[in-house]
């Protein structure tokens, strides 16, 4: 669902969707029991509205005035099975946008909303009444269907999915983002859109470790540096209940009700002869065949795990002598009941026991874990050998079946690091490896430092309007000030240039800094200004003051100063040029370390010149 405003349903201008991605798309949702419904705009990772309208060099009004950051807005169409879709012709720093909470609906009830939705829409677009009162009542609309569609809908999300190709032939970086409103947590999952036909899922519990998705929140999703010109078609962009893998499933298709997904073996006097505890790893063989089983299983996209009572290490050591410790995911080694160790593997791979087979050869075994999953399969190790065969393992063996297990692993593996750091936020940006690079400004970056100046608003310090005369006087070190360009990326790609300083090296001053709003909650700016007290330090002074002029839009400055360090100098009458504040250059910020800072070499030189960089800082 997308925003309503004054342009009419625009129908996709996609010549043909091609058969088998209009398939895909179909196959997906008919296999999805409930799904949110989003409401979607278009939005600009460099937003300072209202100032933009007189300032911004790429402000292209819609009709309502605000930016059009797509080419043709959101495009809208349906495949021939009924499935909806969505054309998305990025422009220049566009990013598509939603809000949360959003509950999961049956698709009877999604469908009422739709089609209620589109009525009020086209009612609203016809009202005789003066462009104010319409904006009003189109706000007030969206803000009462949001909150309609935020109530539960007796459904549970379980994953976000993003299904989307590129109608160029390019591969284009992109990431899924959501944010707290309140200014807490933030999820971050990196993905690639291709020509071909890409589905994934991101399971709501890692979301839900950093953002709480019961309170107000933004989903952003945006091609990763530069969006001008990225051409996207995305079919289900929402929370989905009923899909049962985790991960990425640009690969693994899902196998028809009554088939196998997993196959949980027991380990002695099943998958090897002997028993561990008694006979030891030198005495046992694995059974004739089963090797051949496992392997060709795998092959065919059905998994493996183990539910053993066994010591768990000396297991493992067993399983890699055999060379098969890679097929089995989540296995489950200990002396507790099998029934217990069959619902852990379960959940841990988001799978329902109906699809699951359990092989042992203990009567007793298969009867208890029979009665604890009735909708279980429970076959002997002799009955296991004919797998190959069984009627619910009759499924092929594809290149994107072979894919599947390597995809649990890695979610598996995620989800340990996930778990082993609690979810928290600073883990995960430590995972992220960002690197802020400071740059000299130059004529190769004037250009976007102007256009930053004009569009910064939150964290402008001294809200600072420059000319492009003001960023050429700046490039040629006139006033004593040092322009310094901040440039940022990190595993997900490179964000480019998102922030300028104007350093006075000789008093210690920062006269200037504004920093785009796409970094943050990154600790971008912890990384920065404890790099520059760190020079600061080198040249021999105590302390590091800047210039702040408050205005109706820079509120978040005077929290960012009070996070870093900074107070007001007491007794420092306030100027034209802003209130000063300081901090000393002896103490370091904290978070700092969550983000790499490379200086580069000219900046470094440059001080060198004017006495403010120490040998010892340039390191």
């Amino acid at each position: 669902m997308k925003e309503t405003h004054w342009e009419p349903f625009r129908p996709a201008s996609v010549d043909s969707i091609p058969a088998e991605f209009a398939a895909k798309l179909d196959a997906f949702s008919a296999s999805v029991s409930a799904r949110s419904h989003i409401i979607w705009g278009e939005h600009c990772s460099e937003c300072s509205f209202p100032v933009c309208q007189t300032t911004c060099a790429f402000y292209t009004p819609r009709a309502d005035l605000v930016c059009r950051r797509f080419e043709q807005g959101i495009e809208e169409g349906k495949t021939p099975g009924g499935s909806a879709f969505r054309r998305i012709r990025f422009r220049k720093w566009g990013k598509l946008e939603g809000t949360g909470p959003a509950a999961v609906f049956s698709p009877r009830a999604g469908d009422r909303f739709e089609r209620g939705d589109r009525v009020v829409g086209g009612l609203l677009r016809r009202l005789p009444i003066p462009f104010r009162s319409l904006r009003h009542w189109m706000r007030r609309w969206n803000k009462l269907k949001a909150m309609m569609l935020a109530r539960p809908g007796g459904h549970v999300a379980r994953h976000f999915v993003v299904e989307a190709w590129s109608l160029k032939p390019e591969r284009v970086p992109m990431t899924i983002t959501f944010l707290e409103r309140d200014g807490g947590g933030m999820y971050q999952h990196a993905f690639e859109v291709g020509p071909e036909y890409s589905h994934i899922a991101v399971d709501v519990r890692d979301i839900a470790r950093t953002v709480d998705l019961a309170e107000p929140y933004l989903v952003q999703i945006e091609p990763v540096g530069e969006a001008e010109g990225r051409d996207i078609v995305f079919g289900t962009i929402d929370f989905v209940d009923g899909l049962g893998s985790p991960g990425d499933l640009a690969a693994p298709q899902q196998a028809p009700a009554g088939y196998a997904k997993v196959i949980v073996w027991d380990l002695d006097n099943s998958l090897w002869e002997g028993t561990l505890a008694e006979d030891g790893v030198e005495g046992l063989r694995l059974r004739p065949g089963i090797r051949d089983v496992i392997v060709a299983l795998d092959k065919r996209g059905i998994l493996h795990s183990i539910a053993s009572k066994n010591d768990p290490e000396p297991a493992l050591a067993a399983l890699e002598h055999f060379g098969l410790r890679d097929y089995f995911l989540y296995p489950q080694i200990s002396w507790n009941p099998k029934s217990d160790a069959v619902a852990a593997i379960a959940a841990g791979l988001d799978l329902g026991v109906d699809s699951f087979i359990f092989v042992d050869d203990q009567p007793f075994e298969r009867g208890e874990v029979a009665q604890a999953h009735p909708a279980l399969t429970t076959l002997t190790e002799i009955e296991a050998l004919d797998l190959l065969d069984h009627p619910m393992c009759a499924v092929p063996a594809t290149a994107e079946s072979a894919r599947r297990r390597a995809l649990y692993q890695a979610e598996a593996e995620r989800g340990a690091v996930l778990q082993r750091s609690g979810g928290q936020y600073h883990d995960f940006l430590r995972s992220c490896g960002i690197v802020l690079t400071i740059e000299a400004l130059g004529p190769d970056n004037a250009e976007r430092v102007y256009e930053l100046s004009q569009r910064t608003n939150q964290l402008n310090f001294r809200g600072t309007r420059y000319s492009r005369d003001d960023v050429a006087a700046l490039a040629e070190g006139k006033k004593g000030m040092c322009g310094m360009v901040l440039h940022c990326s990190d595993r997900f790609g490179d964000y480019g240039i998102i922030g300028f300083a104007a350093f006075d090296p000789e008093n210690a001053c920062l006269h200037d800094f504004f920093m785009s709003c796409r970094v943050q909650r990154k600790y971008v700016e912890h990384a920065f200004f404890d790099r520059l007290k760190a020079i600061v330090r080198g040249g021999g002074r105590d302390r590091l003051t800047v210039l702040h002029r408050p205005t109706e839009r820079n509120g978040a400055v005077t929290r960012m100063l009070d996070d870093l360090g900074f107070a007001r100098i007491d007794g420092a009458a306030d100027s034209v040029e802003g209130q000063c504040f300081a901090v000393s250059s002896s103490t370091p910020i904290g978070e700092a370390e969550l983000v790499s800072v490379k200086l580069e070499s000219h900046l470094e030189e440059r001080w060198r010149r004017a006495g403010s960089l120490s040998a010892q800082e340039t390191s």
